[in-house]
């Protein structure tokens, strides 16, 4: 008996639509990833010339993406769909909290790069603490009970 049986993953899949929508936002988002890395490159070539502190925030405001990316697919790969409705309600509430968050973060990235927004950067702000949230509801999600 193989190890890795395609088969068994695919069916899975299609039994539960939160992996599914997860591990292709993931892998979606970690394509944007690298654009957004040759984004970079392209907008800002001569980057020892920058300023430390604009260096720092467009580095830190591209791994965001990685994170949002990899959290993403760490929940698709794990997660289970609860059957009871309060516990399939509250991993709706999570998904619609990481996806939030998932669109703060590339607001934040392309429209909170400019130095004069240090240290209001709402949009960076609101979305780790969505993000937070999004992964405590997964987390109690996982409270249901299997009887």
């Amino acid at each position: 008996m193989p190890l890795f049986n395609v088969n068994s993953i695919v069916s899975g899949l299609r039994k539960n639509y939160f992996s599914t929508i997860y591990l292709f936002i993931g892998f979606l988002s970690l394509y944007f990833f690298t654009w957004t890395g040759k984004y970079l490159s392209i907008t800002y070539p001569d980057k020892p010339s920058l300023e430390m502190g604009l260096r720092v925030m467009l580095r830190s405001r591209h791994i965001f993406i990685l994170l949002i990316s990899l959290v993403e697919i760490g929940i698709g790969v794990y997660i289970k769909q609860c059957l009871t409705r309060t516990y399939l309600m509250i991993q709706w509430l999570a998904f619609l909290c990481i996806i939030l968050s998932h669109i703060l973060l590339i607001y934040a990235f392309f429209f909170e790069v400019e130095l004069v927004h240090i240290p209001n950067t709402p949009a960076l702000h609101y979305a780790t603490y969505i993000l937070l949230g999004g992964i405590i509801l997964h987390v109690l999600a996982k409270f249901e009970s299997k009887d």
